[in-house]
């Protein structure tokens, strides 16, 4: 099989996968909600400007049995959302798409890992809530962002 047709099938599957995904609201400022043994919780982000960016703080626990992979994350505020870790001091890199070991937690609340969305269609205020919806292999979460000061 061509190169091409592998990455076309392997396409098809995952456009199959997140079409036929369940929904689960979750948010922020109340009690975690669990889907599939997903659990996001202290989910917030910062203010920024009309075409400036703003940083998504999140947790991510897996307490299922099965790995959980996290493919992005969508939202109505902004172009583009990016998986941002720092490899250096000041160094980053964006990744695609990230795992979640079964029974274990992925941290974006630290200066080590982050989600940066923008540039963002508008402003978001201290004291306003975002609508994220976090994509994973085999369903969808949404979840309300309260936005904070820019240090949390």
């Amino acid at each position: 099989m061509s190169r091409h047709a592998h990455r076309t099938l392997q396409c098809g599957a995952l456009v199959l996968a997140i079409a036929v995904s369940a929904t689960t609201p979750a948010r922020s400022d109340q009690a975690p909600d669990h889907h599939n043994k997903i659990v996001i919780e202290n989910v917030w982000a910062t203010p920024a400007s009309v075409g400036g960016k703003s940083i998504l703080r999140l947790r991510i626990l897996n307490e299922g049995h099965d790995h959980a992979h996290l493919l992005g994350i969508e939202t109505s505020v902004a172009e583009e959302a990016r998986i941002v870790g720092r490899t250096g001091d000041q160094e980053t890199t964006t990744f695609g798409s990230i795992g979640v070991r079964a029974d274990s937690a992925l941290d974006f609340t630290s200066d080590h890992m982050w989600i940066e969305l923008g540039p963002l269609n508008r402003p978001i205020r201290a004291g306003e809530s975002v609508s994220v919806e976090l994509v994973f292999v085999r369903s969808r979460l949404h979840v309300d962002a309260h936005v904070h000061g820019a240090d949390g």
